[in-house]
């Protein structure tokens, strides 16, 4: 790739970036494309080049969050083959995503009304993503209560767990806090016995 294309696609990124830091600031409906400008360092004539309107803009920011979440879980991850080990470090990698990018949890929070369609692809990307991780541990000899078909609703419902307990228990006004760890520990401890003892 050249320099050009390079340095576009560190532009566009640089826009979603402080698109997503704006949003979480005063959220979707004050979000600006002039005050996303700002926060880029960018004039607003620049953004309308790699976005074709602030709904576009929009509808790339948790999508893109999200795979950056998701790569950032998956490397802290990567070798890690027992599943219980591997959803404990990816539940503390999803902790240290949002510590790095607080304002993830306004983004996601709003998003399902601002932007419905781009909300639903997070939630499907990320509901695959899990149900991967899931598939893996049955074949460890895992969740060997649980067949196929409920893989998908055990993925949501892991999901929905943490949404929650970071949504309760991680916002202080604008501050992100640090999730207590006996939440942590009650977290694992209740994957622990869903997944329950190997049977190989």
């Amino acid at each position: 790739m050249g320099k050009r294309e390079d340095k576009a696609r560190a532009t566009r990124a640089a826009i979603l970036s402080a698109a997503a830091r704006m949003v979480g600031k005063v959220g979707y409906g004050r979000a600006s494309v002039s005050r996303i400008a700002d926060e880029a360092g960018v004039s607003a004539g620049l953004i309308y080049r790699y976005f074709a309107t602030q709904q576009d803009l929009f509808d790339h920011i948790l999508p893109e969050l999200g795979e950056a979440m998701l790569r950032h879980i998956a490397a802290a991850a990567s070798g890690i083959e027992d599943p219980i080990e591997r959803e404990r470090v990816s539940f503390e990698a999803n902790l240290s995503f949002l510590d790095e990018n607080p304002h993830m949890l306004r983004v996601m929070a709003e998003a399902a009304h601002m932007v419905p369609d781009a909300h639903r692809a997070y939630l499907e990307r990320i509901a695959r993503a899990y149900r991967r991780s899931l598939v893996h541990a049955r074949a460890k000899g895992y969740l060997a209560e649980f067949d196929d078909s409920e893989l998908e609703a055990l993925a949501l419902m892991f999901i929905g767990a943490r949404e929650y307990l970071l949504e309760r228990y991680s916002l202080n006004g604008p501050e992100l806090i640090s999730l207590p760890q006996e939440m942590r520990d009650t977290y694992m401890k209740t994957v622990r016995r869903i997944m329950g003892s190997p049977q190989l």
